[in-house]
């Protein structure tokens, strides 16, 4: 698995491991997202709750186009929304290479969870 940079990886990987509950995969791939950008990371704090975000809580005004889209995949994969579409994120243009990754390593998260980020958790 891919991460941004070595932050990225800690925060992502702290925040995953610390939570007590057995995470969804769609969760934990918007956690992954979420936590690539400094900015979407301080937002998506407040509507982080427990095994649930909800994205009314996370202010989107004043984001980069960038951070927007990365609160929007998040957004799509976690509550089957359509902001992004697959021609968006296919779109050499309009979605920067390293954007494109971390989209495509968070579906790759929806598939396998925790084993893909190298997350080992057991649960009773």
């Amino acid at each position: 698995m891919r991460f941004r940079n070595t932050k990225h990886a800690n925060v992502c990987k702290k925040y995953i491991i610390k939570n007590p509950y057995r995470l969804d995969n769609r969760f934990i791939a918007a956690v992954y997202l979420l936590s690539a950008n400094k900015e979407t990371w301080a937002r998506a704090r407040n509507g982080i709750t427990k095994d649930r975000i909800d994205f009314s809580q996370i202010p989107k005004s004043g984001l980069s186009t960038y951070q927007y889209a990365i609160v929007s995949a998040a957004q799509d994969i976690c509550e089957d929304t359509r902001h992004l579409t697959l021609y968006d994120i296919g779109d050499m243009h309009l979605m920067e290479e390293d954007l494109f990754d971390l989209i495509i390593n968070a579906l790759r998260i929806c598939k396998g969870g925790y084993e893909v980020i190298g997350v080992i958790k057991k649960f009773n």
